[in-house]
C-alpha cells in the first residue's frame, strides 16, 4: 500500500534534535528485516536525544496484532545491548509467554551477523539470559510485584501491556532510576476495563500528546473516528499500519477475520479499539431507550418469532404486530435450554392464532417439522430474507417506528448486538458472549408482521 496508515495519536518528531532511529533501522536490517514506516516513525521519535541522552524515558505503542511489534522490540533490545555493559529486561503477560518471546528474540540474533557479538545463551529455567561479549545482559522478569526488584536496568520492555496492573510498574520502573539514559517501553493492542496499566499510560499519552516537556512518547493506531463501520476496508487502512506492505498484514487475512471473528474481539485485536463492544454495537442504546412505549398493545394478527443459540443453551420467543403505523416488539419468553420451548411455543401459537417465524438455517430450524406436525403455521426464512429482516429492523429503529416495553433482556441483547456479513447485506452476529436471541426473535416476529405473504410456506428445499 503506497500510503501507510498514520497514527491517530502520536508524539511529534522534533526535527532540531538528533535521533538514533537510523541506528535502530540498520540493526533491524542486520537482523534480517526492514522496518515498516510505522516502526520507523516510533524509532525516530522515541530515540530522539538531547546532550547525548534520550529525550523520552517512557515509550507507549498501541497497535493491532501482527503489525510487527515483536520485531520492533527485538531491534530495540539488540540496539541497547550493543551499547555495551547494558542490562535489558523483558516481560509479557506471564513468564511462559515471556520465555517464548525471549527465545524468538534470541533466535533473531543468533541467525544474523550479530551472532558474533554474543558470548553465551543461558536457558536454565528461571534464570534465562543472553550474555554479550561487551558485557551486556538480556533476561526475563516475572510479571508480578516481586519480579525484577533489586536490579538496575537500562531498558525495560513490558509486552502485552493490556494484561498488567500497576504492580508490575512498581517493581520495574524503579530499576531505571539510576540510569540517565534508561527507557521503559510498553507495547500492546487495545485492552478493556481490566487493563489498568495500559489505560493509565494511554490516558497520559492522550493528555500530554502536545506537551513539549513530557518525558512520555505515545503512539496509537486505530480508526480515525469513534463511530465507524468495522467491515469497511477504508477503516482497516486507518487502523492497521502494515496493511498491504511487503511482509505486512494482508487484506485477505483481515477480511477473513472480520467475517468469522466476534466483532468485539476483531475491533480490539485487529483495529486496536477501546472499548471494542461500544464500537460495533449496531443500535444506539440511547435511541433504543427512547422507543420504550407501553401504550401500544398487540391485539390483531400477532406473529411469533423464535430463536435458539448455536449451543442450544438458551432460547427466546418474541411477538410483534402492526398497531397504528408502528410495529411493537415484545419479548414473551427467554429461558435456559430448549426442553420448555416446543410446548410453550405451541401453546402461544394456538392461543393467539399466530404464525411462527424462524431462521431455517439456524439452530431453530430443527423446530420446523415438529411445529408443522402440531398444526402450527410456520414461516421459515432463508438467508436473504433474514438479512432483509435485520436491515429493516435497523431502519425502523432509526425511523422510530418500533416500540418496545423496556424489557431488560431485550436491552441487553441490543447492548451486545453486532453485525456479521451475510452475502451483500448483514445480519445479527452470534459470535459475542451476549445472548442475542431476544433481538433475533423480535426481528423475525416483526418481519412476519410486516410481510404481506400469506400463502403456505415453501418446502424447505426451496428456501434460499
Amino acid at each position: 500500500m503506497s500510503n501507510p496508515a498514520k497514527p491517530r495519536w502520536a508524539t511529534k518528531r522534533n526535527g532540531r534534535r538528533p535521533s538514533k532511529g537510523e541506528s535502530l533501522a540498520k540493526i533491524a536490517q542486520q537482523m534480517g528485516y526492514e522496518l515498516f514506516p510505522w516502526q520507523r516513525l516510533v524509532a525516530d521519535v522515541a530515540l530522539e536525544t538531547s546532550k547525548g541522552n534520550y529525550c523520552y524515558r517512557t515509550i507507549g505503542v498501541g497497535v493491532g496484532r501482527q503489525n510487527g511489534k515483536s520485531t520492533l522490540i527485538s531491534a530495540r533490545i539488540a540496539m541497547e545491548a550493543l551499547e555495551g555493559k547494558r542490562r535489558i529486561v523483558y516481560t509479557a503477560q506471564d513468564r511462559n509467554m515471556a520465555r517464548l518471546k525471549w527465545e524468538e528474540h534470541v533466535d533473531l540474533l543468533m541467525y544474523s551477523p550479530l551472532k558474533n557479538t554474543i558470548d553465551r545463551v543461558v536457558r536454565a529455567n528461571g534464570s534465562e539470559h543472553l550474555v554479550f561479549k561487551n558485557g551486556s545482559n538480556y533476561g526475563i522478569s516475572t510479571p508480578n510485584r516481586k519480579g525484577g526488584r533489586g536490579q538496575s536496568n537500562d531498558l525495560v520492555v513490558i509486552d502485552e501491556a493490556l494484561t498488567h496492573d500497576m504492580d508490575i510498574l512498581a517493581a520495574l520502573q524503579p530499576t531505571l532510576a539510576t540510569k540517565k539514559n534508561g527507557q521503559l517501553w510498553l507495547v500492546s493492542n487495545a485492552g478493556d476495563e481490566t487493563s489498568v496499566l495500559l489505560s493509565h499510560y494511554r490516558t497520559m499519552g492522550h493528555t500530554h500528546i502536545d506537551d513539549k516537556t513530557t518525558r512520555l512518547a505515545w503512539f496509537e493506531w486505530c480508526p480515525k473516528d469513534d463511530a465507524f463501520d468495522y467491515l469497511d476496508p477504508k477503516v482497516w487502512e486507518q487502523a492497521i499500519p502494515s496493511l498491504g506492505q511487503e511482509h505486512g498484514v494482508t487484506i485477505e487475512a483481515v477480511r477473513e477475520a472480520a467475517m468469522i471473528s466476534d466483532p468485539a474481539m476483531f475491533t480490539r485485536e485487529w483495529l486496536n479499539v477501546w472499548p471494542a463492544q461500544e464500537s460495533v454495537q449496531v443500535v444506539p442504546t440511547d435511541l433504543w431507550d427512547l422507543l420504550e412505549n407501553t401504550s401500544y398493545t398487540l391485539t390483531d394478527r400477532i406473529v411469533l418469532g423464535v430463536d435458539i443459540t448455536r449451543e442450544r443453551h438458551k432460547a427466546s420467543i418474541a411477538a410483534s404486530g402492526q398497531v397504528r403505523g408502528v410495529t411493537p416488539v415484545e419479548l414473551v419468553e427467554n429461558r435456559e435450554g430448549t426442553s420448555w420451548l416446543m410446548p410453550r411455543l405451541i401453546e402461544l401459537a394456538i392461543k393467539w392464532k399466530a404464525p411462527v417465524v424462524l431462521d431455517a438455517g439456524s439452530a431453530a430450524g430443527t423446530l420446523i417439522p415438529h411445529l408443522e406436525n402440531a398444526g402450527i403455521h410456520v414461516i421459515p426464512v432463508g438467508m436473504r430474507e433474514y438479512a432483509r429482516a435485520c436491515g429493516d429492523f435497523y431502519d425502523a429503529v432509526m425511523a422510530r417506528t418500533i416500540t418496545h416495553l423496556g424489557d431488560p433482556l431485550m436491552r441487553n441483547a441490543i447492548l451486545g448486538s453486532s453485525r456479521r456479513p451475510l452475502g451483500e447485506a448483514w445480519a445479527w452476529s452470534r459470535q459475542g458472549t451476549s445472548d442475542v436471541t431476544p433481538l433475533v426473535a423480535a426481528t423475525l416476529a416483526r418481519w412476519g408482521a410486516i410481510s404481506t405473504v400469506e400463502e403456505k410456506p415453501k418446502p424447505r428445499s426451496q428456501v434460499f
